[in-house]
């Protein structure tokens, strides 16, 4: 079994990381996994455009996208779900300590430095804007959930198929031993 909880998101190649996974398991291993999806920080991305500043975050992948990956990397049977969550901050420092303790940006086109005491200072007072004075500050997380199964090989589909001795031994010795449902 192979349990990855908000880890896939931040994979620079997730792709390559399904694959490794597929081949670490068994088969009829088991993958299970969760992520942030593309709603993910909603509030914060309009504010920031709203100040003309390049993306918070990394873009997140839609679920049905990972289902694809899924597929594409030879996994069977995959499961997907997502869940928005929407969580409230009493003030835009807290926010902004949540934020810092979730990770950091991978936006390929993200401030390359570090920012100054004013550029805070700005977006402070655009969170507590966005907030509309009076209101709690939210922000938007989409959790993707998914699972799927690696499956026992197939055998090829030929007009002909030729097979050694011992290959077919083992392919008959195998289904002996998983017999197929009724």
């Amino acid at each position: 079994m192979v349990w990855a909880n908000m880890a896939l998101h931040m994979a620079a190649d997730p792709q390559g990381l399904l694959v490794h996974w597929h081949r670490m398991l068994a088969h009829d291993g088991f993958l299970m996994f969760s992520c942030l999806g593309p709603d993910t920080l909603l509030q914060l991305r309009s504010v920031y455009r709203a100040m003309g500043w390049p993306e918070p975050a990394h873009s997140f992948t839609d679920m049905h996208d990972w289902g694809d990956m899924l597929v594409g990397a030879g996994y069977a049977e995959p499961v997907m779900d997502m869940e928005r969550l929407t969580l409230s901050y009493s003030s835009p420092e807290r926010l902004l300590e949540e934020l810092r303790g979730l990770g950091r940006n991978l936006h390929p086109k993200r401030f390359p430095g570090l920012r100054s005491r004013l550029w805070r200072q700005q977006l402070v007072s655009a969170l507590s804007g966005a907030a509309g004075g009076d209101g709690p500050l939210e922000l938007t997380f989409e959790i993707i959930y998914g699972h799927a199964l690696k499956p026992q090989p197939r055998l090829p589909v030929q007009g002909e198929t030729v097979f050694s001795l011992d290959e077919m031994r083992r392919i008959l010795h195998q289904v002996k031993r998983d017999p197929a449902p009724t």
